[in-house]
């Protein structure tokens, strides 16, 4: 009697469990159809970007110069659609873990192949404005090489970078939209509020602007370089540049005023030339806790957009942070709703 209750108790147990297994299924490939959903559960790592390669290839620029630049694609993947990402000024340029992770996640839920060519800046005292004209240089680079419909990304300082590079682009070769991460509106005011608000900024602001400042000798610079050279994803390691900068100098960059004279130049007056302004579609993502470029910079871009009746949409949030490497479920799970419209609007084709 016992072992035929115990044979029909097993019998049901695994008539559950199959059940189950079964639910899981149908609810991940659900999940799975949805392409924000795709997204966010490659973001913050529950599951892989299944069938995402990438692809190393030279890029050539006018001049006979070039650069490196990974291309992602999944299967399947649209034949005449495309990203084109400018990465961060960070050391580890177009393969930064938390790009990497986010071009392998757009790939993944849009269908379109990700662009991210390679500009070195931070670790380097790389004028600014060189730079953003070089992202220029890119972006028509591969307008020609990959014709078709393209969508850009930029992050943190590169996200102002990229809309001011464009600035003179006639209506068809623009992108259709422009995905912006941590962006800033004008230099001057973003350097004001390093030097004045008091703010506990990542220090590898003020390395950064150590690069470039004049009471900075060319060996103390070499030591700064090193520096940037060995920060990693996340919050910088101030006790690690410590140790590289000596206590001496890293007080002296720990003092020092941010003064960058081409942050001056990327301001509202400099990010469109078009007439008429372009037919493009703005969304700008910044998160409320960012300690590299406040919250308000990236809203006052925003306002601006809207100013000149440009459609843009603004998203705060404190489920991407900008120096964050922890996921943030609880946050992610508070602002659902608002983070799936901004990313369902982004996505439409």
């Amino acid at each position: 009697m016992a072992q035929r209750i115990t044979k029909k108790i097993m019998k049901l147990a695994a008539g559950i469990i199959a059940i189950v297994i079964v639910l899981t299924g149908v609810a991940v490939v659900y999940l799975y159809s949805d392409p924000v959903m795709r997204f966010m559960m490659v973001m913050n790592e529950v599951i892989p970007a299944w069938g995402v390669s990438s692809e190393e290839v030279v890029l050539l620029l006018e001049n006979n110069s070039k650069t490196k630049m990974t291309i992602y694609k999944r299967i399947f993947s649209k034949q005449d659609k495309y990203y084109f990402c400018v990465h961060g000024l960070t050391p580890q340029g177009y393969q930064h873990p938390s790009l990497v992770k986010l071009a392998r996640a757009l790939a993944l839920a849009t269908g379109r192949k990700v662009l991210v060519p390679y500009l070195y800046g931070s670790e380097t005292d790389r004028d600014v404005i060189d730079a953003t004209q070089e992202i220029k240089k890119m972006y028509l680079s591969v307008k020609e090489r990959y014709p078709g419909k393209y969508n850009g990304f930029g992050a943190c300082i590169s996200a102002t970078m990229l809309v001011v590079a464009l600035n003179d682009l006639p209506a068809e070769r623009y992108p259709d939209k422009i995905f912006m991460y941590g962006p800033f509106l004008n230099g001057e005011m973003l350097m004001h509020f390093y030097n004045t608000s008091g703010m506990e900024v990542d220090f590898i602001v003020k390395l950064a602007n150590a690069m470039r400042h004049p009471k900075l000798t060319e060996e103390e610079k070499k030591l700064v370089g090193k520096a940037i050279a060995t920060t990693k994803p996340g919050v910088t390691d101030r006790n690690q540049v410590k140790q590289i900068l000596g206590i001496d100098l890293y007080n002296k960059v720990d003092s020092l005023k941010v003064e960058n004279p081409e942050f001056k130049q990327l301001n509202e007056m400099t990010l469109f030339k078009q007439k008429p302004l372009p037919a493009c579609r703005y969304y700008i993502l910044h998160s409320r806790a960012d300690n590299i470029i406040p919250f308000s910079m990236g809203l006052s871009m925003h306002k601006y957009l809207l100013q000149l009746r440009l459609d843009s949409k603004f998203l705060a949030t404190g489920a991407f942070q900008h120096t964050q490497k922890e996921k943030s479920f609880t946050t992610l799970k508070t602002e659902f709703k608002e983070i799936y419209a901004f990313f369902n609007d982004l996505f439409k084709e």
